[in-house]
């Protein structure tokens, strides 16, 4: 846990965690300094909607749409995906983290979110390579092996 009051090391750390899932938006850090709901929601939403398509696929196949909703309805199925899909337990509670404060608490939720978005999306990725890797096995495995073509390239003939 970071000591109390360090704020700006929790703002350099989400700076760091952004950069990695390459958020394109502005980032409101004064709104995040202060534990603005609204400088929260569009780093969440990017996170788990645009940054990692595969985990997203997996998010609506679960029935866990995030996109098109009120900022409270989208909170409510955040924590379902946290708890669900995550199996993490948030620190804060939905009425906290839709109410101002708490920045210190926030910024440290959202990290967390981050690092469980690309650990998920490193594991989905790694599955999909995995899964493609035995669809080609088959693909080679399907054609009958000749006893007959391999004996003439090796100069054997019966």
């Amino acid at each position: 846990m970071l000591s109390v009051g360090d704020i700006q090391g929790c703002l350099r750390r989400l700076e760091t965690l952004l950069r990695v899932i390459k958020y394109p938006g502005y980032v409101d850090y004064s709104g995040l300094s202060k534990g603005e709901p609204s400088a929260f929601l569009p780093l969440v939403s990017f996170a788990l909607t645009s940054f990692s398509p595969p985990l997203a696929e997996q998010l609506m196949a679960d029935g866990l749409e995030l996109t098109g909703k009120t900022d409270l309805r989208f909170t409510d199925t955040l924590y379902k995906v946290l708890r669900d899909v995550f199996h993490y337990k948030p620190i804060l509670t939905k009425q906290q983290f839709l109410q101002w404060g708490f920045s210190q608490r926030k910024i440290s939720f959202i990290c967390d979110i981050i690092n469980l978005v690309l650990q998920k999306h490193n594991q989905l990725k790694k599955e999909t390579s995995i899964s493609n890797v035995g669809e080609v096995t088959l693909l080679f495995k399907s054609f009958p092996k000749s006893k007959m073509s391999y004996q003439r390239y090796r100069g054997k003939s019966k």
